[in-house]
Order: structure tokens, then C-alpha cells, then sequence
């Protein structure tokens, strides 16, 4: 996929699982064509990969160019005079609009620098037609009133009205929408603020013929704003934390990307550990703390013990900023004992009457109701079936309970470490205890032990050619353009698994490879058949002028398997060096 867009995440390899949400997301969209989708909010706490979702949608959506316009604008902090503020916004749409009807990328970047004029964006609406020069010339003249309400009515309006003289279709991505209340005054010196600013999405949020998905970092701020501004206007759609098979991939391919070691039993308990939380995961990656080593169980205890609890830890950093910026808005009288308490007990949940009888809370249920609200706009408590429970989250519990456990019993760092350990020791014992699931675990190491074999397999080709049988007669290991497993895009039919996908970078062959690390059972033909039948798939949305396909399994192969692999040109290998760190030759 063609990066038109500059995603946040950084490298695109880091982009990893939510194969759910993508499908549900890119169906939704898929749906804006026959205009049956309605605005949708997407709903997540801080870090979790809301952003990084809604910018892969923007360039999935732009490179298939099959109907639906992709409009991306982040509303970021920081005091915005609404003329400036709407201004920016329709020239940035304009931009996006040009670029996904040309063709052209550099559009894209334009439309994400500051200073953009009307002249410039006139000169380049040329490339598309006059309709659209005269559209922004029409929106030029509502500019030069000066009027804030105008050009924001004009602006928030844009991407509906522009498209209809062309039956198309906008899907509209905007981020950190709870902004818009904020940070938004109607005068230039930035003394009356637009409080109501979001409002005028009303009416304009329900045209199917452009709908947005929105996102915002505050997950109850926004869905206050979207109940008291804009009821009924929103579908929330809630982005948990990634299922287990998808935080073991992504710590694998953090490993690759960040070039820090993991074994097999330290990304069992990385995954375990945080949760599936994919900040959490890279925090543990992009530590500083200058003993990191997460290739043993106590490197991983000592990264995740700096990250949550010394002053640098940027885990912990985070979500004090969070909380810092949440509390005062509140009033800390019993914010904090309340908090305290449900985070300790996270997995019960209690009443408005039962808090204040267990943590004697002597003011009125009116104003006690509206501290409890307030801590549920700051997404530091949770609501569970009109009961209220700690955030369900292992690490945010420790991080509070170490910030503010003195201000409210005898509490000591040390105490976390203990928890730490102690649950480190229960996630040790779970991990000797696994059947099936361990297998996940098993196969996926070897998936990247065998990556990382094949990232440098072509500076020692002689050596590695002994680790594989049945390859091409001209095969030459050679550098990869990338090396990892390859998923079915979102909606396609049938979907499938591609284990080992390293395109070549120049000439040469692609290697697709199919990877089993079994104890006891061997390789079958039956098997290579249903591989057979994935190669078809890939090769279909994959065309290669050249390729190989490979076998590599553990426990070997059955009896019949070799010639099978032999006759359908597969090569194949159980050599045990591919799951080894470093090769070198059989004596």
C-alpha cells in the first residue's frame, strides 16, 4: 500500500491487527456509496491506535479510488481564531479533494502545511476543472467578509456541498473532535470562546453523502459533547485493546523495526502484561531506562517497573499528564480517594450511595453525582451497568496508586514492584500450563526467527541455499523490499494467511512461505494443497514475474509429503538453524 498520507505510526509495518474494526470501518465506508452510513464516533482512551486507524482508513480509502473522496483533519490544542480555524479547514479539504481527483500525492502535503492561500489552491484546483476554481472563488468572497460564523458555516458545509454537482461521495476523518468546544473563540484576540463551536454539526452530520468518523483522546468529554450538542447525530463505535494473537505480532514487528531482542517467552509475557494495549507496547520498546533487555523475564519486569514508576518512565509520564489535566477540572476534594478505591478494587463495581458510605463522603448526593460524571468525562473511572468501577487497565491502576497513594494511605513504590512480581510469577505459571494457545506462541516465534533469517539471508547465500531443498535452480536469496506475514486485505473474499511474504526489492525471486513449528506432527500433502490455495489468492492481488514458495516444518514431513512437495515445485526445510540466532554451516 502507497503512503499518501504521513501516518503518525511511523514506520507502516508497525501497523498491526485490528482486523476487526478495519473490516467493520471499511465496510461503513464501503456503505457511504449507496449513502447508507451514518457519522460514527470512534471511542477509545489515549494511545490506543484510534489516530493511527483513521489515517490507514484515509490511505486505503484514497489508493482504492473506487468512489469515496478521503477528507483527514486533526483539530489540535492550542487557542484558534474560528476564522483562521474554518479557513484552514476548507483549504485543507480543497487540497484533498484536488489530490485524490489527480492523482497526485503532493497535494496531500500541501493541504497539511500552514499558510495556505487562495491563490495557491485556485491555481491548483486548475488540474481538475473550472467548476471547482468557481466554487473556491464563491467561497474567496464569503472569506472577505471576515465574518467567523460565515466562514465556518461555509467550511463545515464544503465537503457535502462540493460533491454533489458530481453525484460523489466524501467520507470525512476528524481527529481529536472534543477540540472543537475548546479551543475554538469567535474573535481574534482569543477572549470569547466558541463553547458551542461543535454545534453546528446538527444538521450537517447527517448527510450520508459525506459522514464522518470522528475520534478524540477524551472519551467521555466527547460523548458528553455528543449527548448535550448533538444527540442522536453520532454512532459510537468502542476500540478496545488488540486480541492476543494480534499484541504478539505487533511486539514481533516492533522488535524487528526498533532492532530489540525478544524470545519466545518474553513476548508471551509482554502480551500478557500490558493487556494488549498497543501504547503500552511500544512504551516497553521505545524505553529509556538504560538497562533495558527484553530477552529475560527480569529485563521485562525491570523496562515495565521504570516505565511506571521513575519520573522519566514515558508510560507513566503520559497518563500523569492525563490525570494532571483532568483533576483540577473536577475538584479534588475525594476525586482522589475515589479513584484510589475503584482502581484497587477494578474488578467490582459500586454505587453512588455505597462510595459514599465505604469512603465517608460527607457532601450531597447532588454534588457527589456531579464529581462522578466529571470522573467519567476524564475517562479515570468507568461506568458499568449505573455503577461505577476503576479504569480496567492493570498499568493505569499501579501508575495512580504510586502518584497519589500518599496523599491518601501508607503506600511505598515498593508495593507495586511486589504486585509486579507477583504477577509476573502467576503469568510464568500460566505460560507452562498452555495447550493449543501455546502453539500461537510457538509458531509465531519461528515466523520471526525466520524473518529476520531472510533479512540477511543474501550476504551468505551458499550458507543458506544448504538450509532449503527444492529451490530453483537460478534461485538466489536477495534483498526484500519487506519481510513479514501477508493478510488479506479488509472484506476480501476468501480471506487468508500468508505466513512468510518477501517480495523482492529488484529482480529476483519473491519468496512466500508457509511455516509450522509442531512438536509431533508432520507436514502433509493435504496441507501444501490449502497452501497452494492461498498462493492463488495472494498472487492474484500480488502479480510476481517471479517466485518461490517454501515449506519449513519442525517436526518434518510425512512420508508421501516430499515427492507431493517435489512434484508442485515447493521447496522445504526442518534444518533447526532457521530458529536459531546466528548460522553457520553443518560440519
Amino acid at each position: 500500500m502507497k503512503i499518501y498520507l504521513k501516518e503518525k505510526i511511523g514506520h507502516p509495518d508497525l501497523f498491526t491487527g485490528r482486523n476487526q474494526e478495519m473490516s467493520y470501518l471499511l465496510n461503513w465506508i464501503e456503505r457511504i456509496k449507496p449513502e447508507l452510513s451514518k457519522s460514527t464516533a470512534l471511542l477509545a482512551r489515549r494511545k490506543v491506535g484510534k489516530t493511527a486507524i483513521l489515517q490507514r482508513l484515509y490511505n486505503l480509502t484514497f489508493e482504492k479510488n473506487n468512489g469515496v473522496i478521503p477528507f483527514y483533519y486533526e483539530i489540535t490544542e492550542g487557542k484558534k481564531w474560528a476564522f483562521e480555524f474554518s479557513l484552514d479547514f476548507y483549504l485543507t479539504f480543497i487540497y484533498q479533494y484536488i489530490a485524490f481527483k489527480t492523482r497526485k500525492a503532493e497535494y496531500v502535503e500541501l493541504s497539511r502545511q500552514g499558510g495556505k492561500s487562495f491563490a495557491e489552491v485556485k491555481q491548483a484546483a486548475q488540474e481538475v476543472g473550472q467548476y471547482l476554481v468557481d466554487e473556491i472563488t464563491r467561497t474567496e468572497q464569503v472569506a472577505q467578509r471576515g465574518l467567523s460564523g460565515s466562514m465556518w458555516d461555509t467550511a463545515r458545509v464544503a465537503p457535502c456541498t462540493l460533491i454533489l454537482r458530481h453525484d460523489e461521495r466524501v467520507v470525512q476523518f476528524i481527529d481529536e473532535f472534543q477540540y472543537l468546544n475548546s479551543e475554538i473563540y469567535w474573535d481574534e484576540a482569543k477572549t470569547n470562546q466558541a463553547n458551542d463551536f461543535a454545534a453546528g454539526y446538527m444538521s450537517t452530520a447527517e448527510y450520508k453523502n459525506a459522514p464522518l468518523l470522528i475520534a478524540g483522546s477524551w472519551v467521555g468529554w466527547l460523548m458528553n459533547d455528543l449527548i448535550m450538542m448533538l444527540p442522536g447525530r453520532f454512532t459510537p463505535y468502542s476500540l478496545e485493546n488488540i486480541p492476543p494473537a494480534e499484541a504478539v505480532e505487533m511486539i514481533y514487528r516492533y522488535s524487528l523495526v526498533d532492532s530489540v531482542p525478544v524470545t519466545e517467552r518474553t513476548v508471551y509475557l509482554m502480551a500478557e502484561l500490558t493487556e494488549g494495549n498497543p501504547f503500552y507496547i511500544s512504551g516497553l520498546f521505545r524505553s529509556t531506562y538504560p538497562h533495558k533487555d527484553l530477552t529475560t523475564e527480569e529485563g521485562v519486569l525491570k523496562t515495565l517497573e521504570f516505565e511506571t514508576l521513575h519520573k522519566n518512565g514515558n508510560i507513566r509520564g503520559t497518563w500523569l499528564e492525563y490525570i494532571d489535566a483532568a483533576l483540577p477540572r473536577i475538584n479534588e476534594q475525594y476525586a482522589k480517594d475515589i479513584v484510589l478505591y475503584l482502581s484497587k478494587y477494578r474488578n467490582q463495581s459500586f454505587s453512588r450511595s455505597q462510595l459514599k458510605q465505604i469512603l465517608n463522603i460527607t457532601m450531597s448526593d447532588n454534588e457527589l453525582d456531579k464529581k462522578l460524571k466529571a470522573l467519567l468525562r476524564s475517562d479515570i473511572i468507568e461506568e458499568n451497568y449505573f455503577k461505577y468501577q476503576g479504569v480496567q487497565d492493570n498499568i493505569f491502576a499501579k501508575i495512580f496508586h504510586s502518584q497519589y497513594g500518599n496523599d491518601i494511605d501508607e503506600f511505598v513504590p515498593e508495593g507495586v514492584r511486589n504486585e509486579y512480581r507477583a504477577l509476573f510469577e502467576e503469568l510464568k505459571e500460566k505460560y507452562k500450563s498452555l495447550s493449543g494457545e501455546y502453539n500461537r506462541y510457538k509458531g509465531a516465534y519461528a515466523e520471526f526467527m525466520i524473518v529476520q533469517h531472510l533479512l540477511k539471508a543474501h550476504r551468505q547465500n551458499e550458507l543458506y541455499h544448504t538450509m532449503l531443498t527444492n529451490l530453483p535452480s537460478d534461485f538466489t536469496f536477495v534483498e526484500y523490499k519487506s519481510v513479514w506475514a501477508y493478510h488479506s486485505p479488509p472484506l476480501y473474499e476468501p480471506a487468508f494467511e500468508i505466513d512468510i511474504y518477501a517480495p523482492a526489492k529488484s529482480g529476483g525471486y519473491t519468496l512466500i512461505g508457509e511455516v509450522k513449528h509442531r512438536e509431533t506432527t508432520k507436514f502433509s500433502p493435504s496441507e501444501a494443497d490449502k497452501f497452494l490455495v492461498k498462493v492463488a489468492e495472494l498472487l492474484k492481488l500480488e502479480p510476481q514475474a517471479q517466485y518461490a514458495l517454501f515449506v519449513y516444518s519442525s517436526a518434518g514431513f510425512t512420508e508421501d509429503c516430499l515427492a507431493y512437495l517435489q512434484t508442485k515445485q515447493i521447496a522445504w526445510s526442518e534444518d533447526k538453524r532457521w530458529l536459531q540466532e546466528g548460522v553457520r554451516s553443518k560440519k
